[in-house]
């Protein structure tokens, strides 16, 4: 079937499809003047299929899916649905202070599957993998940082490849720079890298405490030079920018989608589950995505132009993978009719990091429940007071510790907690009560070093549940610490977070490393102990990639450089899963520019070349 402008040959359903088979005889063709028989449908009926139209669906209201839904709904002649599973943002989320990062009922608490070399003592042998399940999505659960990662990672994406010349980094700073509103003018100075005027406000919290100081001091004596990381430089010393205006998060949902709610031709459903995608096994085409919004009551909705998938790297795979799209072998072990045989769900990585380095802080005085009462207090009166600040959170350092590329290799980061005690003795203290949050995140008398390993080397694979591929969890085999190299790496780190101690700086102020129960590392020593901690205590940074993968053909790749998939029309993948490796940073930046980037290619297809580009496929 050709898009001729937008496709207006539609195929609906007369009941259900089963749940893995959509049999071609189950659908009623109707033609193009008309998306309905009169004779067998109530105006009720008519009525209800009509309202169940557009032009574009969007699959996740996360940090993509927003920005999406903002710049597709800005042409009014097409009609936006965006779907999204979990619910409205709180205002409670807004407060910078806050480990939202923490709160199960926005989070999609998924869990990795246990394996002989990492996570060993962690519940269940198993990591934890947190991604948002709200309006706004990991952009709402996230530290709010801003890095973009190294002009060394995009280049390498596709570093023999003429049709990725798109993707190098040069070409993509404009996907970069529309979105910014870059608020502190010593960054903004800058202007190749930095703009002003976009919808996400970017700066640094004005509240620095004595610790903040203290650490990026030390850093200092090591030899690292404070610098702006999203200027591709190697090593630096980061306080950093965030996400926020007026000291308030600012998620992909609060800057881009709810200025635009009102507008009439988009659509926002949320608490909405995408179930499957039907598609043309004949022609290869889109036809529709069914939802739930009740369990087990599924709902069509039919688009006319295309399906965008931002779900991210692991609910996009369990979506596929229903629908029928991904590896031939996994389908017939799960005894789903293959539609389109592609790699989807393969090359599965996540950033990893290890528990067990803290550092404790000797002079910090109590904190009563008055003195956090009042300070949320000041902040929903003026935005302003402890609570407008992430704390140590703010600062990190970036590491380059091999010279093979003129790049950072590990993210020293750093995150506060609380550990309420008379006289803060921490022999008896475990690593996950170090790690477990109990106040918000300026208040802490712990410091946890997390050394982040920005560039892992192991790969999994995510593929459905088979006991319950429909609701149940999707199996996540990430593999991660499964390479010697990963593992050398962020031991290299550690050594390198350890010598923070010696400096002056830090023997000043009595910082000393906190004594934690490391058991069963406990009895072992130096390099040994810490390999043992990092294969005990390893911690999944919840940033998912590389499970669509982006490349050339179908066979090692899920979507082509325009981010379509491959031998389908019609449905497009937009969110880090496309992403072939981590750069050097956070996911919150690099998909937002895959969001701006993807706009810029959906209005030139379907605006300004009239939806002919399809019929090149």
């Amino acid at each position: 079937m050709s898009a001729k402008g937008a496709r207006n040959t539609f195929k609906t359903s007369s009941s259900l499809f089963n749940k893995f088979y959509f049999p071609p005889s189950s659908l009623i063709s109707s033609c193009s003047c008309d998306l309905f028989s009169k004779a067998t449908r109530t105006r009720a009926d008519e009525l209800d299929v009509r309202n169940s139209v557009f032009d574009f669906i969007i699959i996740g209201g996360g940090t993509a899916g927003c920005i999406l839904a903002n710049r597709l709904s800005a042409v009014q002649e097409w009609k936006v649905l965006l779907l999204e599973a979990g619910d409205e943002e709180n205002i409670d989320y807004d407060i910078p202070g806050v480990p939202t990062g923490d709160y199960r009922p926005i989070l999609w608490n998924y869990r990795t599957e246990r394996n002989n070399f990492s996570c060993l003592s962690r519940p269940g042998g198993s990591c934890e993998v947190r991604t948002g399940k709200v309006l706004g999505g990991s952009s709402v659960t996230n530290d709010m940082k801003y890095t973009r990662g190294h002009k060394v990672d995009y280049d390498a994406w596709h570093k023999d490849t003429i049709g990725a010349v798109d993707w190098k980094f040069g070409n993509l700073m404009e996907y970069f720079k529309a979105s910014e509103d870059n608020g502190d003018y010593d960054v903004l100075m800058n202007s190749f890298y930095h703009s002003r005027g976009g919808e996400m406000r970017l700066q640094r919290f004005k509240y620095v405490d004595k610790y903040i100081e203290t650490f990026a001091t030390a850093f200092a004596e090591m030899g690292l030079r404070t610098m702006d990381i999203n200027t591709n430089a190697a090593e630096a010393i980061v306080l950093n920018q965030f996400a926020v205006s007026n000291n308030t998060r600012l998620s992909t949902n609060t800057a881009f989608l709810k200025t635009v709610r009102h507008r009439k031709n988009l659509i926002v459903i949320t608490g909405a589950t995408a179930t499957r995608i039907v598609v043309d096994k004949q022609e290869k085409t889109i036809e529709a995505v069914y939802y739930e919004v009740e369990k087990g009551k599924e709902r069509p909705a039919y688009a006319k132009r295309e399906i965008i998938l931002t779900a991210g790297a692991i609910n996009n795979v369990k979506l596929l993978h229903l629908s029928g799209i991904g590896p031939k072998a996994e389908m017939k072990r799960l005894n789903v009719s293959l539609v389109v045989n592609l790699p989807v769900g393969l090359n599965y990585r996540d950033q990893v990091t290890t528990g067990g380095l803290s550092f404790a802080l000797s002079d910090v005085a109590p904190v009563s429940d008055n003195d956090i009462i009042n300070d949320f207090k000041r902040w929903f009166a003026s935005r302003s007071g402890t609570l407008a600040s992430r704390g140590i959170n703010q600062l990190s350092a970036f590491i380059q510790l091999y010279e093979n590329e003129n790049a950072p290799d590990i993210e020293l980061s750093l995150e506060g907690n609380f550990i309420r005690s008379d006289k803060f003795l921490l022999n008896n203290v475990s690593v996950h009560a170090a790690e477990e949050t109990q106040l918000p995140l300026a208040y802490y008398n712990l410091v946890n070093v997390y050394p982040i390993l920005l560039k892992p080397k192991s790969k999994g694979k995510v593929t459905l549940n088979k006991r319950n591929p429909k609701y149940g969890r999707p199996i996540i085999q990430a593999n991660l610490l499964k390479e010697t190299e990963d593992l050398d790496t962020l031991i290299d780190s550690v050594d390198i977070a350890l010598q923070i101690l010696d400096t002056k700086e830090m023997k000043k102020n009595e910082v000393k490393f906190a004594p934690l129960d490391l058991f069963p590392c406990d009895r072992l020593k130096n390099r040994e102990q810490w390999n043992c901690i990092a294969r005990h205590y390893t911690k999944a940074l919840g940033n998912p990639i590389g499970t669509c993968i982006m490349g050339e053909n179908s066979t090692n790749s899920v979507v082509d450089f325009q981010l379509r998939v491959h031998g389908i029309e019609g449905l497009r993948i937009v969110d880090a899963s496309v992403m072939p490796t981590h750069v050097r940073g956070s996911l919150f930046a690099p998909t937002m520019m895959i969001a701006e980037k993807a706009s810029k290619m959906l209005l030139k297809d379907w605006k300004e070349n009239k939806g002919q580009s399809f019929n090149k496929r």
